[in-house]
């Protein structure tokens, strides 16, 4: 077998780190999603069913291999509750996941939106938490029905100077989540048909432009993805190995573990000549 230039046989606790970090990279870029808690999980206790949408009283059992929570009022169900990290790719400039929560009523309306989660570097730029906040509480009362028909482009995006990448990347988390969700769930008379036909879209590999590597950074063409110690012995404890938990990686929740990965799809030809 062979070893990376800078790993020796000899040398076990090197070796051991390379291994859980190349496991650890395949668990969290998606290739054992099934085997991972919902994130869902995290904020049923954070967020009350209350707080998420008025008049609530509480949040049902969770379905049945699905990630979504019937909210409450008594016994009368409003709508449905889930994270869009559970269903979409939420990766945002820092490289870690942007995590909003939603609620969508019946008839396949949002009935909220709350960011919960994020690590975005906005504050250091002088862009405050709250705005961002109340951008995403805005998408409160859109048109899931509407949106699937659109092709998820029937409304307009809220840009926010200096946050264009963390803007656009909620709303298309908040939009192709609920579209799914509704479908699932048959919400407003969608259902799975659609969605089961094919891809709707194809790369353009006639495309040729050169760009530099802030300008695809910034439209979001090259992703980053920052890795923590929390995010690592989590998508351990996910694999249920008894083995690994013995050798948990030290250090607070949010330490850094990696500080960045830059990807992209290299297939395409604007993306192979930066």
């Amino acid at each position: 077998m062979g070893y990376p230039m800078f790993l020796k046989p000899n040398s076990p606790q090197i070796l051991l780190s390379f291994l859980r970090l190349i496991a650890a990279l395949l668990v969290l870029s998606g290739m054992a999603v099934a085997q991972s808690a919902p994130v869902l999980n995290k904020f049923l206790k954070k967020v009350p069913a209350s707080e998420l949408v008025t008049g609530a009283t509480a949040y049902g059992a969770m379905l049945e291999a699905l990630p979504v929570v019937p909210v409450l009022k008594g016994t009368e169900v409003l709508g449905h509750a889930y994270i869009t990290s559970d269903f979409v790719s939420t990766t945002g400039y820092s490289g870690k996941p942007i995590h909003v929560m939603v609620a969508m009523d019946n008839d396949g309306k949002l009935l909220s939106a709350e960011l919960v989660k994020h690590s975005e570097p906005i504050v250091l730029i002088g862009i405050p938490n709250s705005k961002i906040k109340a951008m995403t509480e805005s998408y409160q009362g859109l048109d899931i029905v509407a949106e699937a028909a659109a092709g998820g482009s029937g409304h307009d995006i809220d840009i926010i100077s200096g946050a264009t990448v963390t803007v656009m990347i909620i709303d298309d988390s908040i939009v192709r989540s609920s579209i799914k969700v509704a479908r699932i769930l048959e919400l407003g008379g969608l259902n799975n048909d659609a969605a089961n036909r094919g891809p709707t879209h194809e790369l353009n590999m006639d495309e040729a432009t050169i760009n530099d590597w802030t300008t695809l950074s910034g439209d979001g063409t090259i992703r980053r993805m920052t890795l923590d110690i929390g995010q690592i012995n989590e998508a351990f404890e996910a694999t249920g190995d008894k083995r690994v938990l013995k050798h948990a990686e030290k250090g607070a929740p949010d330490d850094t573990y990696i500080d960045t990965v830059s990807y992209t799809h290299l297939t395409l030809p604007t993306n192979s000549r930066v």
